[in-house]
C-alpha cells in the first residue's frame, strides 16, 4: 500500500461479538487474530483506529425477546471485560492511534457515532490526520462494519472493506450488506494480497 493518508478502522473487535461472548459472530476470534497478523508486518497505515460498542443504557437496543434486527441480547456493556478490545489485539496495542467508544445511550452501529476518551469524534480524528482513505475490518460485516463504511463514504473518504478480515452474522444479511455498500460507493476487497 502506498497511500500515506489511509486509516485502518478496526470495527467492534470485542469478546462480546466473538465465540464465547453474549452476541457471538462465527469466526470472530479468527478475525481478531488475522488483524493482528496483518498489523505485525509493514502495513503502511497512517492511523489505526478501533471502535467499541460501549453500552450504558441503549434505549430499545436491548430486548428481553430480541428480534435480531433492531433489538439484541445485552452486549458490549460498558465497563465489562466483554466490551474491552479483543485480547488478540494486545500485541498491536501500541499501534492504535485512537479508541472510539459508541452507543452509550443508543444503538450506534457506525463508528462515526462515537468518540474517544477526550470526546473527539472519529471524523475529527481523521480530519486531524489528513486522512483521505479508509479501510474497514472487523465485526460484524453486515452491521457495524457496513454502517461505518457507508458513513465514511458519505463523509467523502475513499472507503473500502477488507472482507477476509470480517465475519458476518448470516450469509443472507451479508449479501444484502455487500450490495448496500457497493451501491453507496464502498469497495469490497476480496483478497488479502491487495
Amino acid at each position: 500500500m502506498s497511500d500515506p493518508r489511509t486509516a485502518l478502522l478496526i470495527v467492534d473487535v470485542q469478546p462480546t461479538f466473538c465465540e464465547g461472548g453474549s452476541l457471538p459472530v462465527k469466526g470472530g476470534n479468527a478475525v481478531a487474530e488475522k488483524i493482528t497478523q496483518m498489523l505485525s508486518g509493514d502495513h503502511g497505515f497512517t492511523m489505526v483506529i478501533t471502535t467499541q460498542d460501549w453500552h450504558v443504557n441503549p434505549v430499545n437496543h436491548f430486548g428481553e425477546e430480541p428480534d435480531y434486527i433492531d433489538s439484541w441480547p445485552p452486549h458490549g456493556v460498558a465497563g465489562t471485560r466483554e466490551a474491552e478490545l479483543h485480547p488478540a489485539l494486545e500485541p498491536i496495542s501500541a499501534q492504535i492511534t485512537a479508541q472510539i467508544k459508541k452507543g452509550f445511550y443508543s444503538a450506534a452501529y457506525s463508528g462515526f457515532e462515537g468518540e474517544d476518551e477526550e470526546g473527539i469524534s472519529l471524523a475529527d480524528i481523521l480530519d486531524g490526520g489528513n486522512i483521505e482513505r479508509l479501510v474497514a475490518v472487523g465485526l460484524a460485516f453486515d452491521y457495524c462494519v457496513k454502517a461505518t463504511a457507508i458513513d465514511g463514504k458519505k463523509l467523502g473518504y475513499v472507503t473500502a472493506v477488507l472482507k477476509p478480515l470480517t465475519a458476518s452474522i448470516s450469509e443472507e444479511s451479508a449479501t444484502v450488506a455487500e450490495e448496500e455498500m457497493q451501491s453507496a460507493g464502498v469497495s469490497i476487497i476480496e483478497e488479502l494480497s491487495w
